[in-house]
């Protein structure tokens, strides 16, 4: 890994550490058009609402998995009212490891050739886990005396050439 590589995969992790690890998760949007997903955090700190905006872009696959609780059974029961925790959160410059499609059907052979290497993991509540393949990410912290936005762009590859690739 390059030392620059280094230093902003310690400076990302370093952010997600202080400002959205164990923090309380109001919000989640996954915009396929806009090919983002974005989560808003909240904590308190001395009777102030703290704010984080984390935003991955250009994203380029999402797979989540839920823990079974009982036996087989998956699917989470939660009220839209019910806490969630952004319980661990962390990005990986050579990637998390490698997903891959394997076809239960003889007819669809043609699905194993896709595959992603994510480069972001979330979990909520202990048991739910999202695994990110994005090329640019930001967060912004948002506080009642300041905002601040730290944005993070050609994580994976140029953007160019993963807009435009031929």
């Amino acid at each position: 890994m390059t030392q620059n590589k280094k230093e902003i995969c310690e400076e990302i992790n370093n952010l997600l550490g202080e400002h959205a690890e164990f923090w309380s998760i109001s919000d989640i949007q996954i915009n396929y058009l806009k090919e983002t997903i974005t989560l808003k955090l909240e904590s308190v700190n001395e009777q102030e609402i703290l704010k984080t905006f984390i935003k991955f872009k250009q994203v380029m696959s999402l797979y989540m998995h839920q823990d079974a609780e009982v036996e087989t059974y998956r699917l989470n029961n939660y009220k839209e009212t019910d806490p969630f925790l952004l319980s661990e959160i962390s990005y990986h410059p050579n990637g998390l490891g490698k997903i891959n499609v394997e076809s239960l059907e003889d007819e669809l052979t043609e699905i194993e050739s896709i595959s992603s290497s994510t480069n972001f993991y979330f979990q909520i509540n202990n048991k739910d886990y999202f695994f990110v393949e994005a090329n640019s990410f930001s967060i912004t912290r948002v506080s009642s005396s300041s905002t601040d936005e730290k944005v993070f762009i050609d994580l994976i590859s140029d953007e160019k050439i993963i807009t435009n690739p031929y």
